[in-house]
């Protein structure tokens, strides 16, 4: 290991990896509970059933090293000629006394097979002298190696047609599998290079780079199509299928996504091509109706009913699976991805804006949706590409080698970035406008700030540390929002005041027919928000996570075709994978911490196809504050995302070590420093920038007097008040517990609880707490 390596994490060899990985699987095989059916022949065919019922077929090769052949998963793509299951037969069979004839059975079949510790190339075994007959046989296809030449594969065809007349001559399945495959890739390349695809099914102009990824999916067996978000990967998709169609005579394309955006496949498929797509719903018995009758080429299922109905799918031939959202199954031993992986196809494709969220072991569960063995074993893909902490050995500390990983997927994935397209999009104008926080705003801010600094400030830090510190970062988030956010009473707000005079002044959306889209990430803001939209009589839609996944599509339309539907409201539950291609401009109403989800909202109409060709996107950015601090925030992320899939980035190494979460707790210190120490002026109406150039031709001043607020009086908390404000922060949790207990109260009865009358209330002074509540007759 480099002396960089050393202070991420450890950097296993070969040699160290394969020790561990053997390791756990014999830990795995003592603790197992099998039952074995042995063969007549120890050389023979035995069957273990696991403890779940679920039979595999083992055979013995070396009874010194413990090598052998196992029908299961792992066996087939660890590379390590053992799995749990042979450790634990061999130690089975071992453990019985036999007399040593029994160990001199003859092996009773010459084997053709995928070695494990050869990279699954096509081999053959046999530890006897074969007959004469099938000498030959081997001679003619193998030479003097006891392993095919990948050029070879393709005549290999020919020894399985001549092998049927050696009845000793046993063929593997898996060696099936890689002889057709590869006929299937020269079969691909041959139809490439003689085959235009025809764009004319699609209803609209595509651009060079979309038919770029067209042609990159229609012609691979599996393919990642992992555009910047808004490149319109969502026409790519059905693009290719239609080629397919066309191509190869594909009957049925089956795609899986998040439930909030089935309805919105389907518009998309029947806005953009002749073809009509079924959302399949309803219950079982309904759903296998579906399945099984069906005609339409696209049938569009959620990630939760493929878990449900892998049997049904699989039960009727699907030709073609998509992909939206792969994030689904970047958990690699969830049910959900277990049952995706699972699903026959012919074909897949899988869309993506953001293949790798934290980790590097996401895109291997991801990737091997597209082919199993592509990045396989998980082992040998580790300890290429991953640092490991030294205590906690299943912890990853850190990565490496991004870009050989980069290279490598580039058989597999396609990657384009706005900036590599550029002169192809529409125009899109970014505008942050600086917002001046109130005074009221300025003292929450400040005592969470203060709380923050004093956790930093410790030499150790605890978990509950840094639970707290979160909180409080969140809150100086809220506040920078609205009061309410913090202390359910007042309503301080120079956002709400700019977010007025931007959509009544500079956007006038009463007098035009524009449209915006309007995030925050909390429900009760957009309440806020949906308040003086009511009083201001502007047409507005409103979604968050507890709209029913039904009534989502709806408002969509409603919004779409509604002239009068002016604004849609939503939070993050709204932002993954909608369209939204009617609206002109997005209003970040905060920033997310995470990057990627402020360009998910973006993407809600920066999409290729929408009606707008002027593009807008506002971001209020609070001065003096958090939110001036976190434009900066999770590099790490970042920059692993770009070091694997941005062709121009060279990053190859990312550290999230101990020490790489000291250096972010130490810029987070400095940055709660410097907020501390500026002197926060005055909101001051003549220092506002004027941005109607971009927003509209009109030239009006925008103003900045503080109105319309509720003239509530509170008594802020002291940052020096800490008791006052510890019994404060307990009334606010016990209230919302009530509110809790009134929800379970309700699902159990159907009653409310009579929470209007309840009051929790806690003594400032002595720490006793009141609670009040009317119970129903």
């Amino acid at each position: 290991s480099s002396s960089e390596s050393k202070t991420i994490g450890k950097e296993y060899t070969h040699e160290g990896m394969i020790k561990r990985v053997l390791g756990e699987r014999q830990e795995k095989a003592k603790k197992a509970e099998y039952k074995i059916e042995q063969s007549d022949n120890i050389y023979g065919e035995h069957i273990l059933y696991n403890e779940k019922g679920i039979e595999y077929k083992l055979t013995f090769y070396n009874f010194n090293k413990e090598h052998g052949h196992c029908s299961c998963p792992d066996y087939a793509t660890n590379k390590l000629g053992t799995c749990k299951h042979l450790m634990y037969a061999f130690k089975y069979v071992k453990a019985k006394k036999r007399t040593p004839e029994y160990y001199q059975h003859p092996y009773p079949f010459v084997e053709i097979f995928l070695h494990p510790l050869k990279n699954y190339k096509i081999s053959w075994f046999y530890p006897g002298k074969p007959d004469e007959g099938i000498a030959q046989l081997l001679q003619k296809y193998f030479g003097n190696d006891s392993t095919l030449s990948d050029h070879k594969i393709i005549d290999f065809l020919g020894f399985m047609n001549e092998s049927l007349e050696y009845k000793q001559i046993m063929i593997r399945p898996g060696v099936q599998d890689i002889v057709e495959k590869a006929f299937n890739k020269e079969m691909l390349y041959e139809i490439k290079e003689h085959t235009s695809i025809d764009y004319a099914p699609l209803k609209l102009e595509l651009f060079p780079y979309q038919k770029e990824g067209i042609e990159f999916a229609t012609f691979r067996e599996g393919a990642i199509i992992a555009d910047e978000m808004g490149l319109g990967k969502t026409i790519q998709a059905i693009g290719t299928a239609i080629a397919k169609k066309e191509i190869f005579g594909f009957e049925r394309t089956l795609i899986v996504c998040p439930a909030s955006i089935k309805e919105q496949w389907k518009l998309e498929i029947e806005r953009f091509t002749e073809e009509k797509a079924t959302v399949v719903e309803g219950y079982p018995d309904e759903r296998e109706k579906i399945y099984q009758n069906c005609e339409n080429f696209f049938l569009i299922v959620n990630y939760e009913t493929v878990l449900r109905d892998k049997n049904a799918i699989n039960k009727y031939n699907t030709d073609f699976i998509i992909l939206d959202e792969a994030q689904r199954i970047k958990n690699y031993d969830t049910q959900t991805s277990n049952s995706i992986k699972a699903l026959k196809k012919k074909h897949s494709l899988i869309i993506t804006g953001t293949p790798i969220e934290n980790r590097l072991i996401d895109l291997y569960s991801v990737v091997a949706f597209i082919d199993p063995g592509f990045l396989a074993p998980l082992w040998e893909f580790s300890y290429q590409h991953c640092f490991f902490d030294i205590k906690k050995k299943d912890k990853i500390t850190g990565y490496y080698n991004l870009q050989k990983l980069k290279e490598r997927l580039s058989s597999i994935l396609i990657r384009r970035e706005k900036k590599d397209v550029i002169k192809q999009l529409p125009n899109i104008s970014h505008l942050d406008i600086p917002i001046e926080m109130h005074p009221e705003q300025q003292q929450f801010h400040a005592s969470y700030s203060n709380g923050v600094a004093r956790i930093l400030s410790k030499k150790f830090i605890t978990p509950f540390d840094m639970q707290r510190l979160m909180m409080l970062l969140s809150k100086m988030r809220m506040v920078c929002d609205s009061t309410y956010l913090v202390d359910f009473e007042t309503n301080y707000s120079p956002k709400m005041i700019e977010l007025k005079y931007i959509l009544l002044e500079k956007l006038d959306v009463k007098n035009n027919e524009r449209k915006i889209i309007i995030f925050s990430e909390w429900k009760k803001m957009n309440n806020i928000i949906a308040k003086m939209l009511r009083e201001n009589d502007i047409g507005f839609v409103e979604l968050n996570g507890s709209v029913p996944v039904k009534k989502r599509g709806k408002l969509i339309k409603e919004f779409e075709d509604n002239p009068k539907c002016r604004v849609f409201i939503s939070t993050e539950a709204g932002g993954s994978g909608l369209n939204l291609q009617v609206a002109d401009t997005v209003i970040n109403f905060e920033l997310p911490w995470n990057p990627a989800k402020k360009n998910q909202r973006i993407g809600r109409i920066d999409r290729i196809g929408q009606k707008n060709q002027n593009l807008t996107v506002i971001s209020f950015i609070t001065k003096n504050s958090i939110e001036e601090k976190i434009a900066g925030g999770l590099v790490l992320k970042q920059n692993l995302f770009d070091g694997v899939l941005s062709p121009d980035n060279t990053t190859e190494m990312v550290d999230f070590s101990e020490k790489g979460r000291s250096q972010f707790l130490k810029q987070l210190q400095d940055a709660i420093l410097d907020i501390e120490e500026k002197d926060i002026p005055e909101i001051n109406k003549e220092e506002k920038e004027d941005h109607s150039e971009i927003l509209e031709n009109k030239n009006i001043e925008p103003t900045a007097e503080i109105e319309d607020r509720e003239k509530k009086t509170r008594k802020i908390v002291s940052v020096n008040d800490n008791e006052k404000k510890a019994t404060e922060e307990l009334e606010q949790v016990m209230n919302q517990g009530m509110g809790f207990l009134s929800g379970l109260f309700k699902m159990a009865t159907g009653k409310d609880m009579g929470m209007d009358e309840q009051s929790i209330t806690v003594n400032k002074e002595t720490g006793e707490v009141t609670m009040k509540f009317k119970l129903p007759v």
